[in-house]
């Protein structure tokens, strides 16, 4: 029969940046470690990661869907005030000209209303759009028990009994 050792992987403590996780995974190291086994996760926290896939939002997504839907709506508004007023296909400068100006009325209509839809988003909905979203530095050690012990210690926490 032989011993078998159990492998752990334990988030062992958590930081808000980068600096103060890599400080503590030099301590945990001169603790007696082996580097490979001390790994820093900075991951965004899962339900912000889940929640912010394919959303785009604020003043820049307002720009863009309201430059596009007043350029839509400046077109069709074009074609049916001139096809009435004519009976022809608009086909003129002022025509272009009209559509145009819509479409920027709705980009700059756009770009206040992203703006105010985001301010009024709590705060964590707010930082999904937010490329500094803050990260948790989370710093694991996969070893034994005793590894993970012997690194709670070298951080200074007093260790975890099974």
């Amino acid at each position: 029969m032989t011993a078998q050792l159990t492998r752990n992987r334990e988030i062992v403590a958590v930081f808000k940046n980068r600096q103060e996780a890599d400080q503590a995974k030099q301590a945990v190291q001169a603790s007696g470690i082996n580097g490979q086994k001390i790994l820093i996760d900075d991951s965004i926290p899962a339900d912000l990661q889940l929640a912010a896939q394919g959303i785009t939002m604020g003043p820049e997504a307002g720009l863009l869907m309201g430059f596009t839907l007043g350029g839509i709506l400046g077109l069709i508004a074009t074609i049916i005030v001139v096809f009435q007023l004519t009976g022809h296909y608009p086909d003129s400068a002022a025509s272009r000209i009209a559509v145009f100006a819509s479409a920027i009325a709705g980009g700059v209509f756009g770009t206040g209303a992203g703006r105010t839809l985001k301010a009024r988003q709590p705060a964590r909905q707010q930082m999904k759009g937010n490329p500094n979203l803050p990260r948790e530095y989370k710093l694991i050690v996969e070893g034994t028990q005793d590894e993970v012990r012997q690194a709670q210690q070298a951080l200074g926490q007093p260790p975890v009994t099974a």
